[in-house]
């Protein structure tokens, strides 16, 4: 499955940060702000819109351990597509 990240994807938009495109996307309804980040709106769950993938990383003892994080599906990517531009949350 091809994804993206939300700093890839807010390359895309030419935003400097994930953390300024997810408070965009926030603003847009598509995210909401949680105590540990940002999550997909609970409208908008279910839809394939974003998975869950494995990062990997290293402990200090150098042993290679995996986070699970949440990618932009390409569903996702062009419900994002749209809904940017149609209703016209870029500043």
């Amino acid at each position: 499955m091809e994804t993206m990240t939300a700093t890839q994807m807010a390359t895309l938009y030419g935003m400097k940060s994930s953390t300024a495109f997810n408070k965009l996307l926030a603003e847009c309804r598509v995210l909401r702000k949680t105590a540990k980040g940002f999550v997909l709106d609970e409208s908008l769950q279910g839809r394939g819109y974003t998975a869950a993938v494995s990062q990997p990383y290293f402990l200090p003892s150098g042993i290679r351990a995996f986070r699970k994080r949440s990618a932009w599906t390409r569903q996702g990517q062009q419900f994002i597509h749209r809904r940017l531009g149609r209703i016209q949350c870029l500043h």
